[in-house]
């Protein structure tokens, strides 16, 4: 599960289970240190509060991922502050106060939030990516890309789908259509059942008027996913009428219908089916 978030299909990172694992190990250092008492009387005290504060960060970071997919962020927010109360130099917990400011729309928060972790921590590639996008979203696309060039350079980077998707939309935004679509191409290298990238192509693919790779690619993600996207489902109802595929295109405005009434892609799509 994935605590980065994105909206309409945008995905920004940090990965809940990678914080889980995280967690344990922290949690299995601390259980083998106490395994005998000359162990843990052989720390220095210092050091046992360290290790203790950097394991409290760690569940409060771990808690406020939680909390923030759930969608409640004042508790998240409040879970952040904890962790870094317990250790002001875990990089994670600042990195998800970031991700938490972002949602509650404390942008200049969220900024300081997310350059504060990548001083204690300049190679980290989940906050490289996230700041990255940030800047892409908030600044300019162009600046954005040392950012996730510099993610992808670790070869430990255990999610970089991520960041290649997200050079991607920067790339588009950019208006770089060439570039966009190999980034998109490459994520989904990388992991075959990334639906958002699966949608971009499609998308990319209807405006270059590539019908039918556009239809495949659509396909493709409607395979992965229960409840498509209202764009999702807007994009379909459009190809399906390039293709004069009636039925389809009624299939898609079924269900523009039924779950997004009021939507102005609902009246849309039903006024160029009533053409």
């Amino acid at each position: 599960m994935v605590a980065k978030f994105s909206k309409g299909g945008e995905m920004n990172s940090i990965s809940i289970s990678n914080l889980r694992a995280f967690s344990a190990l922290a949690l299995c250092a601390a259980l083998s240190a106490c395994v005998t008492q000359t162990s843990v009387e052989s720390k220095l005290p210092d050091q046992a509060a360290k290790s203790d504060g950097n394991h409290r960060a760690t569940i409060h970071t771990e808690r406020a991922a939680e909390y923030y997919r759930l969608g409640n962020l004042p508790i998240a927010l409040e879970a952040t502050q904890a962790a870094i109360e317990a250790n002001p130099k875990h990089p994670p917990a600042h990195n998800m106060q970031g991700i938490v400011y972002v949602g509650l729309g404390e942008f200049a928060k969220a900024q300081t939030a997310y350059e504060t972790a990548l001083k204690l921590a300049p190679n980290d590639s989940e906050t490289l990516n996230n700041l990255g996008w940030f800047i892409c979203e908030r600044q300019s696309p162009a600046k954005a890309m040392p950012y996730f060039e510099q993610a992808l350079k670790n070869t430990l980077y255990a999610t970089p789908e991520r960041a290649l998707y997200n050079t991607g939309l920067c790339a588009r935004k950019m208006g770089d259509a060439d570039k966009a679509e190999t980034m998109m191409q490459s994520t989904l290298q990388r992991q075959p059942g990334f639906a958002p990238a699966l949608f971009q192509l499609a998308d990319m693919q209807f405006s270059s008027g590539r019908m039918k790779d556009a239809e495949a690619y659509l396909t493709r993600y409607n395979k992965l996913t229960t409840n498509p996207t209202i764009e999702a489902l807007f994009l379909g109802a459009r190809i399906a009428r390039a293709l004069n595929d009636r039925a389809g295109e009624d299939s898609y405005i079924q269900q523009l219908r039924r779950r997004f009434p009021d939507a102005t892609q609902t009246r849309l799509a039903q006024e160029l089916r009533a053409r």
